[in-house]
């Protein structure tokens, strides 16, 4: 479990980081949006972190969804140049992304079933 907590923590900075390059490179209508999308699931993140550390089965099920959502939002936003959103990553930023919201998906996910049999 705690393996999944640090994956949370780590993509919570790749999420930054991302947010960051996306400010920097695009103009201000899309940093906007693009702040927007993203700071609920940084907050959200954060929240999560916190609860799992004290061993809540929902924070560990919520953190599994938001490692989907981030994966999700990755993909669709790689296809569709025309969005501009963090167009500064290259291609292998972007794949170590979506290898990492899947790890922290089905970490949590684990950690889940592990907190449902005890």
């Amino acid at each position: 479990m705690e393996t999944a907590v640090d994956l949370l923590g780590l993509f919570v900075v790749a999420i930054i980081v991302t947010l960051i390059v996306t400010i920097v490179s695009v103009p201000f209508q899309v940093q906007l949006l693009a702040t927007i999308l993203v700071s609920p699931i940084i907050i959200l993140s954060i929240i999560f972190i916190h609860y799992c550390r004290k061993g809540k089965i929902w924070s560990y099920a919520g953190a599994s969804i938001l490692g989907v959502i981030g994966v999700f939002l990755r993909v669709v936003i790689s296809t569709k140049p025309s969005l501009e959103v963090g167009g500064g990553l290259p291609v292998g930023v972007t794949v170590l992304y979506i290898i990492l919201g899947s790890l922290v998906s089905l970490k949590n996910y684990e950690s889940v079933l592990e907190l449902r049999k005890s």
